[in-house]
C-alpha cells in the first residue's frame, strides 16, 4: 500500500470518530473519556485525545492511534485495519510491488502459502481428516483454526513454495525445510496434523505438527523452530481467537496442548489459549493479563503439570493476578473430557479452586502424618500466600490455611514472617519466581524512563535542560538514546497521566515531582549495577582472580554508598 495512504487516512478521520461508535465518550479536560470497550468496568478509565489523535485504556494498558484501535476491536491486522479505515475515508489504496516487500512480510507471506498448503491436503477422505473426526472436531472448527495435513513426503512443501517463487533461503528462515551444508534441504513437518500459529493479529508465524503415524522413533509433537516471526516465549496459541473471550468472559483459560485449545474453543471456551513447545514466560503472562487479571489453569495432573501449576503462580501471583486451578481427573486433559463429555468439562471449570486451596488439597491427599503436613504447607503453600499482593486476599488464605491445619492464625503469621526474611523464603521460590521480579524491576523502570521521557516533552525548556542533565548523570544516556527504549504504549500512558497535570503545577512543584521519579530511577539503576558487580565478584572468586575481586569488591562498596547517599530534591535539580 501507498506510504502516504496512512497520512491521508490520519488527516481525514479523527480518533473521536473511529472510538465513538464503540464507546460513549464524554468530554474530560483536554481529553475525552468512557468506559473501556476492552472490559466490563464501570469506571471509565479509557481515555481520549483528539489533539494528539490517540487513545489509551487504564484498565488493559492498551493505546495507540486509529489503526491499532481497529485492529484491536475488529481482530484485523495492520493491513485490514488500514483498508477499513481507507474505506471510510474514501482513499484509495494502490498496491505495492511485490518485489519491494521487505523480508519480513515474505516471511509472512511463505508462511500463509504453507497453511494454505496444508489445509488443501485435508480433505474428507484423508487419514487425518478421520483422526479429526475421531477426536470430535467438527468441520467448523477445523476450519476455524485451518488445520490441515503434511503428506509423508520429504520436499513436497519446499517444492510448492520454490513453485510460488520464493527462495530456499527464505523457506529456510521461515522455519519450513533443514538440512545439512551440501546437501538439498527437506520438510520439516511430514505425516503431521498441522495447527497454524498465529500472532496476536492473526498472522501466521510458525506450525505445530501432531505425528499422524505410529512410529515411535518420533516425536509426537514438533514446532516450528525460533525465527525473525516466531519466539516462543512470546507467543501463545489460539491468542489471537480468544483475546475477546478473554475480555467477555474475565479470564483465560490456560491449557496444555493444542487439541485442548481447539476443543475448549469448540465446547464455548472460547478464552482458551496455550504456550507453544516452551514453558510459561512472564511475556506470556503479560499478555493474559492485558486482557483480565483473572486466570484458570486446566494442566495435566500428573507430576509435570503440577510443576507447570506452581511455576504459572509463581510468575502470575507475583503480577497480582487471580489463579484458581482446575482439578483434572487422571489421566484426563481437556481434550479427552470434552470428547467423553463437555458438561463434565464445564463441571470441573466450574469447581476450580484458588491455587492455595488447590495445592493445600493436593498435599492433604499425600500426607497422612500430621506434623509432615504442616511442614510440606509451610514449605509447598506460605510461599505462594507471601507472593499475594492483596493485604486482604493474604489474609483470606492465612485463615484458610489455619482453619485446614487447626492451628492459630497467628502461627500462619510467624511462619510466613520467619519464610519472608530468611533464606529459606528465597530458596522456596522457583526460578520463575526470580524471573517475574527482575522482569517487575525492569516494568519499573520503563515506567519510570517512560514519566520522565514524556515529561521532558510538556515542560518548559529552562526544565528541559535540566532533566536531560539529570538522566545523563543517572543513566549514562542521553534522552534522544533513552526515548527510543520506550515504547510508543508507555508514553501514551505517561501523555494522558501528564498532560493535564502538569498545567497546574509551577516550576516548584514540577521539579520536585520529577525529583521523586529520578530518585527511584537512581536506586533502580544502581541496584542493577550492583547486581552485575556480584555476579562477576562470585565469578573472579570462584576462578581464583584475586586482584580483580579486590577492585570489585571496593566497587560494590562504592554503590552502597550511592545507595546510601541523601535522596536528589527539587533544590537538587535547580542546582544542575
Amino acid at each position: 500500500m501507498a506510504s502516504d495512504a496512512v497520512q491521508q487516512i490520519k488527516e481525514r478521520v479523527s480518533i473521536v470518530d473511529v472510538v465513538a461508535p464503540y464507546v460513549e465518550l464524554h468530554k474530560a479536560g483536554k481529553n475525552m473519556k468512557g468506559r473501556s470497550p476492552f472490559t466490563e468496568e464501570r469506571t471509565p478509565s479509557f481515555f481520549v485525545s483528539p489533539e494528539r489523535n490517540m487513545y489509551y485504556c487504564f484498565s488493559t494498558s492498551q493505546g495507540g492511534d486509529i489503526f491499532t484501535f481497529v485492529q484491536t476491536m475488529e481482530g484485523v491486522d495492520f493491513k485490514g485495519a488500514l483498508k477499513i479505515l481507507a474505506e471510510r475515508a474514501g482513499v484509495e489504496l494502490i498496491p505495492e510491488d511485490p518485489k519491494k516487500r521487505t523480508e519480513r512480510e515474505q516471511l509472512y507471506a511463505i508462511l500463509e502459502e504453507a497453511a494454505k498448503f496444508f489445509e488443501s491436503h485435508l480433505n474428507p477422505d484423508s487419514k487425518a481428516y478421520s483422526y479429526l473426526t475421531k477426536r470430535s472436531v467438527t468441520d467448523k472448527t477445523i476450519k476455524t483454526w485451518r488445520i490441515g495435513y503434511a503428506h509423508d513426503e520429504w520436499r513436497e512443501l519446499k517444492n510448492h513454495l520454490e513453485k510460488k517463487g520464493f527462495t530456499v533461503e527464505l523457506i529456510t528462515k521461515a522455519g519450513l525445510i533443514k538440512g545439512v551444508e551440501g546437501k538439498d534441504p527437506y520438510d520439516v513437518f511430514r505425516d503431521r496434523i498441522m495447527f497454524p500459529i498465529c500472532d496476536s493479529a492473526g498472522k501466521v508465524v510458525g506450525f505445530s505438527g501432531r505425528l499422524l503415524g505410529q512410529n515411535s522413533d518420533l516425536p509426537k509433537y514438533v514446532n516450528s523452530p525460533e525465527t525473525d516471526l516466531f519466539n516462543k516465549s512470546e507467543i501463545l496459541f489460539g491468542y489471537d481467537k480468544a483475546k475477546h473471550g478473554i475480555r467477555t468472559l474475565d479470564f483465560s483459560l490456560l491449557v496444555e496442548g493444542q487439541f485442548d485449545v481447539v476443543l475448549s474453543h469448540q465446547a464455548g471456551y472460547r478464552n482458551a489459549v496455550a504456550v507453544s513447545g516452551t514453558a510459561l514466560t512472564s511475556h506470556h503472562v503479560a499478555l493474559l493479563q492485558r486482557l483480565s487479571h483473572r486466570v484458570l489453569l486446566a494442566l495435566d495432573s500428573d507430576r509435570a503439570g503440577l510443576a507447570a501449576v506452581k511455576k504459572a503462580a509463581d510468575i502470575m501471583l507475583g503480577r497480582g493476578m487471580d489463579v484458581k486451578v482446575v482439578k483434572m481427573p487422571k489421566g484426563s486433559d481437556p481434550a479427552d473430557m470434552i470428547m467423553e463429555s463437555s458438561d463434565s468439562f464445564k463441571q470441573v471449570i466450574k469447581e476450580a479452586k484458588h491455587v492455595v486451596e488447590f495445592l493445600m488439597a493436593v498435599i492433604k491427599d499425600e500426607t497422612t502424618d500430621e506434623r509432615k503436613l504442616k511442614l510440606r504447607v509451610r514449605d509447598e503453600v506460605l510461599p505462594y500466600i507471601l507472593k499475594i499482593r492483596s493485604p486482604l486476599d493474604r489474609e483470606h488464605f492465612v485463615k484458610v490455611v489455619a482453619d485446614e491445619l487447626g492451628v492459630k492464625i497467628e502461627a500462619i503469621h510467624l511462619e510466613l514472617s520467619s519464610l519472608e526474611s530468611s533464606d529459606e523464603g528465597d530458596r522456596s521460590v522457583s526460578s520463575a519466581s526470580i524471573e517475574a521480579k527482575v522482569d517487575d524491576n525492569v516494568d519499573r523502570k520503563q515506567s519510570l524512563l517512560s514519566f520522565l521521557i514524556t515529561a521532558h516533552d510538556l515542560v518548559e525548556k529552562k526544565v528541559q535542560n535540566i532533566l536531560e542533565k539529570a538522566l545523563e548523570n543517572i543513566c549514562g544516556q542521553s534522552v534522544s538514546e533513552l526515548s527510543a527504549k520506550v515504547p510508543a504504549e508507555e508514553k501514551s500512558q505517561s501523555l494522558f497521566l501528564l498532560e493535564d497535570a502538569f498545567v497546574d503545577m509551577d516550576e516548584k512543584q514540577v521539579l520536585m515531582e520529577l525529583a521523586s521519579r529520578l530518585e527511584r530511577l537512581r536506586k533502580i539503576t544502581l541496584k542493577e549495577i550492583l547486581q552485575t558487580k556480584k555476579e562477576a565478584l562470585r565469578l573472579c572468586e570462584e576462578v581464583g582472580e584475586d586482584a580483580k575481586v579486590q577492585i570489585l569488591l571496593q566497587e560494590v562498596k562504592d554503590i552502597h554508598g550511592k545507595l546510601n547517599a541523601p535522596e536528589i530534591t527539587g533544590e537538587d535539580l535547580q542546582g544542575l
